[in-house]
């Protein structure tokens, strides 16, 4: 579970890197993306559900230091202001490297 949500973080930062780069594909990129979130938010709400007292704290672009539960990390999934305004992807990446066995 853990490697599959570092692998959905590791291509959106990838895909959304690349978004610049290749103005023909941008539609494409950004239908990408957009899936690839809502596949990542589909796997925090299963986390939410068998570990409903999991967080991420998450540091902010103002580096300003907040908790959400994985529900909540998973409703923001669909809201690209706060995808940004969080580094949510990169705070995700870093929560499920930290509980990856080693």
């Amino acid at each position: 579970m853990y490697r599959d949500i570092l692998t959905i973080c590791w291509s959106i930062k990838e895909v959304n890197k690349n978004l610049t780069d290749r103005k023909s594909t941008s539609d494409y990129s950004i239908k990408y993306l957009k899936n690839a979130c809502s596949v990542l938010a589909e796997q925090m709400r299963k986390i939410s559900k068998s570990m409903p007292k999991e967080v991420i704290e998450v540091v902010d672009k103002k580096c300003e230091k907040m908790s959400f539960t994985m529900h909540e990390v998973a409703e923001m999934l669909y809201d690209t202001r706060k995808i940004v305004e969080l580094n949510l992807i990169d705070n995700i990446g870093r929560w499920a490297k930290a509980r990856m066995p080693s």
